[in-house]
């Protein structure tokens, strides 16, 4: 990589691609080509996952003109994995067509699949047997683990068991569902209970969970609890990715400016 003009003025790293940990999953929901190429222009370095959104799949031909497929290449090219989402798995297990799809969803140039149980519940042994098919077809895997509507406590210790056993497998990133996030931490990472998601990272290890995190202060409890390097993801928009880039290095408002705070005062003591 070319190096920064004003290298000169130290800012906080971020690990460079190909990256293990520090990943952020983005989401397309259906933006053009055009808009796309744009995005990558400007922020494609900082994405190391991208879902596209589930329909815009489902409705794909099999040509190299075909829309989503050029944004496929797209993403691709910028050094991005593409998935498309969990409900194209839940419709290909309902159809009967697992193997067919992740099959086809790797000639068509997909590298990830998301597998999920939004609606369609799996045993332990289905998910491992999934896991299992979609690597062997070449794509990576993301799991989806929690409830999107939970009713009672998070329990963490079912959850490392249950992780840890697809990680065996050969999954590759586990999500955390987005409401058992906001069940342990609340709305600003104010409850005792976000003691629960330090102690799953102690479990299962941080650089194998990726947080489903989508409000700052969600953002800003989790760079304050396990540092820059934590995987957020995947449902920001392409168009906070710059946002959170910056929060991710300490140098936004939202996380209090932390560096140039943390600077100031490492200067004023020596002084």
């Amino acid at each position: 990589m070319t190096e920064r003009a004003l290298h000169f003025v130290e800012i906080p790293e971020h690990s460079r691609k190909p990256r293990q940990t520090g990943l952020t999953l983005a989401r397309d929901l259906g933006v053009g080509y055009e808009t796309a190429a744009s995005f990558m222009e400007a922020v494609g370095e900082f994405i190391d996952f991208v879902k596209i959104r589930h329909l815009f799949v489902l409705l794909m031909n099999d040509t190299e003109q075909d829309f989503t497929r050029r944004k496929v290449d797209l993403y691709r090219r910028h050094g991005i994995d593409v998935n498309p989402g969990g409900i194209v798995f839940e419709l290909a297990l309902l159809s009967n067509t697992v193997q067919r799809t992740f099959d086809t969803l790797v000639h068509l140039g997909f590298s990830a699949v998301e597998i999920s149980e939004n609606i369609v519940p799996l045993t332990l042994q289905d998910k491992v047997r999934y896991i299992r098919m979609a690597k062997a077809a070449g794509l990576k895997v993301l799991f989806e683990v929690g409830e999107k509507y939970p009713q009672g406590a998070f329990d963490v210790e079912t959850a490392a068991a249950d992780m840890k056993i697809m990680l065996d497998a050969g999954c590759d990133l586990l999500i955390l569902e987005k409401s058992q996030i906001e069940l342990c931490l609340g709305q600003r990472g104010e409850k005792p209970e976000a003691a629960q998601l330090v102690e799953l990272v102690r479990r299962v290890g941080l650089e194998k969970i990726v947080f489903e995190a989508e409000a700052t202060p969600h953002h800003v409890w989790l760079f304050n609890t396990f540092g820059s390097e934590v995987n957020l993801g995947p449902n920001l928009d392409l168009e906070i990715i710059c946002k959170l880039e910056a929060s991710r290095r300490s140098l936004s408002r939202e996380a209090g400016y932390g560096y140039l705070v943390d600077k100031v005062k490492r200067q004023s003591s020596i002084e």
